[in-house]
């Protein structure tokens, strides 16, 4: 955990880079970087069908934070199958969430064949010139502490020393968001402790916060103002999915579809900057948050921010 009490920081992350070009759109053009929206940080998904679409789109958006979003449910993976039999079904497709979750349970799904998986696509985003800035996991997979462990060694590996600590630490009002997630959201904090055991012995660091999960599907405007509203001191890392629905995304196995839409409108809605001035909160990347500051900096940038002028790139 970061601990910088002093100041309310946010990173907003969005998930599922690769996914589709409609997708890939969608998250450049709610950059932070690009003057339209909040976003500072992407995930890219290295075995997804738009993978280099986004890396084009990567190498023209200067100061966006690209991490890798660690694929181990959907698709096909960079792996050989038969290097990873334990994560694949007969045709030599990722298993998907439920199958892998079972394989987990059962203690049949390998630790060393998920390192190799998320070691090969960490690879490819290498290859292709974007060292990962931070690590997670698509549908969260890595909150089984298998999983866990072997994202945390991969990222000790290759030394990236951000992942996602994948515990909603406060959600909006009970009339937003989706019920059934804010219940399991509730359920999951049971894991946090040994999720934290796990990547503190790996040496990685995690933002103080994390916001999202109820809202995924329903992070509208609204949604998103009241989140700010809540927004606690420390770095926060609040992750949404937006992108254009089109055919593309119609065809792949996924429930959100308009509402990606609705969240690319909610990041580049400009009430929500005002928001963001008024309440002090200083848009940041991981990146940035990694690089050392005094506490005079932060602190300047913090009175920057909230008298509505341009926070130091340099404040941390």
């Amino acid at each position: 955990m970061v601990g910088f009490s002093e100041m309310k920081q946010l990173i907003v992350n969005a998930d599922d880079f690769g996914y589709t070009r409609g997708v890939n759109r969608a998250i450049v053009e709610a950059c932070h970087q690009n003057g339209r929206g909040i976003i500072t940080a992407t995930s890219l998904m290295a075995n997804a069908p738009a993978f280099d679409h986004a890396v084009e789109l990567a190498h023209k958006t200067a100061g966006l934070d690209v991490g890798c979003h660690l694929n181990l449910v959907e698709g096909r993976p960079l792996s050989p199958a038969s290097a990873i039999p334990s994560l694949v079904n007969a045709d030599g497709q990722l298993l998907g969430a439920r199958r892998l979750g079972k394989r987990l349970l059962t203690r049949t799904a390998s630790g060393a064949e998920i390192e190799c998986e998320c070691a090969a696509q960490v690879d490819r985003m290498i290859a292709a010139g974007i060292p990962p800035t931070h690590l997670d996991t698509h549908q969260h997979a890595h909150l089984h502490p298998t999983v866990a462990t072997a994202v945390a060694r991969t990222a000790q590996r290759y030394g990236i020393a951000w992942v996602r600590r994948p515990f909603e630490s406060f959600s909006p009002p009970t009339r937003l968001g989706n019920v059934k997630r804010r219940i399991l959201a509730a359920g999951l904090r049971s894991s946090a402790r040994s999720f934290d055991r796990i990547m503190a012995a790996h040496g990685l660091r995690c933002p103080d916060h994390f916001s999202g999960f109820v809202l995924t599907g329903a992070l509208t405007v609204v949604g998103l103002r009241a989140t700010l509203a809540l927004l606690p001191d420390g770095a926060t890392e609040l992750m949404c999915h937006p992108g254009y629905t089109d055919a593309a995304l119609a065809r792949l196995p996924t429930s959100l579809q308009a509402q990606r839409q609705r969240e690319l409108e909610a990041l580049c809605d400009p009430g929500v900057r005002d928001v963001l001035r008024a309440r002090g909160i200083q848009l940041i990347s991981f990146r940035e948050l990694s690089a050392p500051a005094s506490r005079a900096e932060r602190t300047s940038a913090l009175k920057m921010a909230a008298s509505g002028g341009q926070a130091s790139s340099q404040a941390r």
